[in-house]
């Protein structure tokens, strides 16, 4: 019930700004938010992983574009439908987490870091070089996505599906996070052997996270390619890898709702930019050095417990000081 009752705030307010934005947006903003709604959900994923099990990966490109490029060749090429595409996409994306989980994930840190690195760009180069997913011009004329006879072809019925997929995501990603498998994941966020000492099979919770957060990204990939339609390498290049870390540290690591307000934030800012749209990466690169420097934790990310515990510890200080002299003062009335 206290679950409940914590999730419910965040649940209303992001329900009010999906009906608001699709009662009351143009035909563009709804564009523009709903590549957000894509965004949110990888950045969901990017949560899981590093937020709740804190294990830093720049590889999750190839997750997005696994998504993305199966579910283009599954309905362009295979004579298949969306639901079965992305469904491949999944597969693939959990093969690839395990394959790429089981050596990388026993590495710490900066190793780990740019080990992750080197398999998101080496995705990108064989996205550009391998005939297949058709190089640089990549794959076009994707169909919109389709349940049975329900086709969402045009911009509100698009957003629509895919803002409901991103909060149908998060109140997974916030169950998740309160469960028996969260609470272990956020035990070896913070110590390894700790973690290993209560029971914890640390190995497996960090090739589950990475699976899990690989599904999530892959179902991004693959409703990003039907909301575009075209499933090309710029879209899973380097300057994406950046600006899904820059949603999720403006969130908040483990922050929930804050990865979707990252999400829609750094889609949102290109509008703003205006002439400066060109150096989008820099900026982007630049706050997240800052972020990282000034607010590790993210902008958004609710106080870590010692932080409350402080703030507790301060506010009874401040009542028991307050206490006589507002005795005195009832005293000498």
């Amino acid at each position: 019930m206290t679950d409940l009752r914590r999730l419910l705030p965040g649940l209303i307010g992001a329900l009010g700004f999906v009906l608001l934005a699709g009662s009351f947006g143009s035909a563009y903003q709804l564009t523009v938010l709903t590549q957000a709604g894509t965004y949110a959900i990888a950045t969901l994923g990017l949560t899981i992983l590093v937020g709740y099990a804190g294990q830093i990966s720049f590889g999750h490109t190839i997750f997005l574009g696994l998504g993305g490029y199966l579910s283009a060749l599954a309905t362009t090429r295979w004579g298949l439908g969306p639901l079965p595409g992305m469904a491949l996409g999944v597969a693939a994306s959990s093969v690839a987490a395990l394959l790429v989980g089981v050596p990388t994930l026993r590495l710490r840190g900066h190793y780990l870091a740019m080990a992750t690195f080197a398999i998101g760009l080496g995705f990108y180069a064989v996205a550009a070089d391998t005939p297949l997913f058709n190089g640089f011009d990549g794959i076009a004329g994707i169909p919109p996505f389709s349940v049975g006879g329900l086709e969402f072809a045009d911009v509100v019925s698009k957003f629509t599906l895919v803002w409901s997929v991103a909060l149908i995501a998060a109140v997974a990603a916030w169950r998740l996070r309160g469960g028996r498998f969260g609470r272990a994941l956020r035990v070896l966020a913070e110590d390894e052997a700790a973690a290993a000492a209560l029971g914890i099979d640390v190995a497996r919770h960090k090739i589950a996270a990475l699976v899990i957060s690989a599904i999530f990204v892959s179902v991004a990939g693959s409703l990003q390619v039907h909301m575009t339609p075209i499933a090309s390498p710029e879209n899973y290049g380097f300057a994406v890898i950046i600006q899904l870390f820059v949603m999720l540290f403006i969130g908040g690591l483990g922050s929930v709702w804050g990865a979707l307000i990252g999400a829609v934030a750094v889609i949102e800012l290109p509008e703003l930019l205006g002439g400066f749209a060109d150096y989008e990466p820099t900026i982007f690169g630049v706050a997240l050095i800052l972020i990282l420097l000034l607010r590790p934790v993210g902008l958004f990310a609710p106080p870590a417990p010692s932080t409350r515990r402080a703030l507790r510890r301060w506010l009874r200080t401040a009542r028991g000081r307050d206490a006589p002299a507002d005795d005195a003062t009832a005293v000498s009335a």
